[in-house]
């Protein structure tokens, strides 16, 4: 239920960069979508989109904070990441998921526009997860 988690990628330097990002599930995957930017960017010029091309290990983190501290948690999910372009099996179930967990995206060209998905390898959490009635994810 998260509105908003962080990616994490590294380039092929181990160099770090860190995003917030919309998702959703698509399966057993996790997708984020390469949007529409505000400045005329192709996909491809993004700093996620080259990172996830030299190293496709990424950490995705969705938080909960709250000034009372014991209510606070987190989830991170790592793994690989892959592109997923238009018209790719998987892509147009990534645009369903997508839409349905964000309004905002009701007129937006996802199909048009790629994703990353992220297969997850491993999951860690901490505090509020153990909530059953507040998942973060």
């Amino acid at each position: 239920t998260a509105r908003v988690a962080r990616l994490a990628t590294a380039d092929a330097e181990g160099r770090p960069h860190a995003v917030p990002v919309c998702f959703a599930f698509a399966g057993d995957r996790i997708v984020t979508p390469i949007d529409e930017k505000p400045k005329a960017v192709s996909p491809g010029e993004l700093r996620r989109v080259r990172d996830v091309d030299a190293n496709p290990r990424v950490a995705l983190v969705a938080d909960h904070y709250t000034e009372d501290w014991s209510e606070l948690g987190w989830v991170q999910v790592r793994g690989t990441a892959t592109h997923l372009p238009p018209g790719e099996s998987g892509h147009p179930a990534a645009a369903t998921a997508l839409r349905e967990k964000y309004d905002q995206y009701a007129d937006h060209a996802l199909e048009e526009r790629p994703v990353i998905r992220v297969s997850p390898g491993s999951v860690r959490s901490w505090g509020l997860l153990s909530r059953p009635t507040e998942p973060l994810l």
